[in-house]
């Protein structure tokens, strides 16, 4: 039988061609799909502590939100089933206009949706206007902005003014990532973080979200 001992470990193990398996195998024995979901990110939270002590590296935290991924996508089926089920909240994001990479905003999508949020993926080359836009219709909590290049990261000084046009500054959180961002974009772009590192963009937003609960 399937444990939740089992579910953190294939997640550690980085097991991306069993990890459906291992999941199924929980449902059939009766595992709760809650208690499914705290096994994975048991094991997801292993993975962010190894990553800072520097034991996995970036490709080690990509395969491990490829591996969440597929272990969701067997999952959701009967997580959402479930009457105790609530999403943590709702994350626009995208990389913004004039960055075309994607690898760093898909480890934090991946991080994302195993911490229970829902995420809207709004790709690459997004303008600024369309994550406010988006972030309006879907009645976000949070805009994430992927920014790896520094001279795109100054537009998302664009989407926090559009916010504050419509009135929402206080209603929606902004969050920079990207590998050269830096502290300093809070008071230059006036965003809500600036983080360079995905675990720790998934430790402020769940910060921001559960403090509004």
């Amino acid at each position: 039988m399937v444990s939740e001992e089992d579910l953190k470990q294939a997640i550690v193990d980085l097991d991306y061609a069993g990890i459906r398996d291992v999941v199924q195998d929980a449902l059939a024995s009766g595992m709760d799909p809650l208690t499914v979901l705290n096994g994975l990110k048991w094991g997801l939270d292993v993975v962010g502590s190894l990553y800072h002590n520097r034991e996995y590296f970036l490709s080690e935290l990509f395969m491990a939100g490829e591996t969440m991924r597929v272990a969701l996508e067997a999952l959701m089926p009967a997580l959402t089933a479930s009457s105790h089920y609530q999403a943590a909240g709702t994350i626009v994001m995208g990389s913004i206009a004039g960055d075309v990479h994607d690898f760093g905003k898909n480890i934090a999508k991946n991080l994302l949706t195993a911490s229970g949020f829902t995420v809207h993926d709004l790709g690459v080359d997004v303008p600024p206007l369309q994550f406010v836009e988006e972030a309006v219709r879907l009645q976000a909590d949070v805009i994430g902005i992927s920014a790896i290049l520094s001279s795109t990261q100054p537009t998302s000084a664009e989407v926090v003014d559009a916010l504050a046009a419509r009135g929402l500054r206080g209603a929606i959180k902004v969050i920079l990532g990207g590998t050269g961002v830096t502290q300093r974009a809070i008071t230059e772009y006036g965003v809500d973080a600036a983080v360079n590192d995905a675990t720790e963009g998934v430790t402020i937003i769940r910060g921001w979200v559960q403090g509004r609960a």
